[in-house]
């Protein structure tokens, strides 16, 4: 599972999550994406999500699609494991 950060067409950010093949945030300034990165507790994942920000990757139109109807029906949440769970077990 992971999370890629596209800039949208109106100059915002958006997640989309591999796991739900779906945006999971739209919308999002700069700080937004930072907040969400920090509260996941791991400095990783705030240096992650400034990377792919400078990347400036931007949504593909069919992703401009998806976020249309992300507004209209509001945006799917990532289920409750933490990020990097395989499901596996020792």
């Amino acid at each position: 599972m992971a999370w890629r950060i596209e800039k949208q067409s109106n100059g915002r950010f958006a997640i989309f999550s591999t796991r739900l093949k779906d945006y999971i945030v739209i919308d999002a300034d700069a700080d937004e994406i930072e907040r969400i990165y920090a509260d996941k507790g791991t400095r990783v994942y705030l240096a992650s999500a400034r990377a792919q920000m400078a990347k400036d990757v931007c949504v593909p139109a069919e992703g401009e699609a998806l976020i249309e109807e992300s507004r209209k029906r509001g945006t799917p949440q990532e289920p409750p494991e933490k990020i990097g769970a395989t499901g596996f077990t020792s």
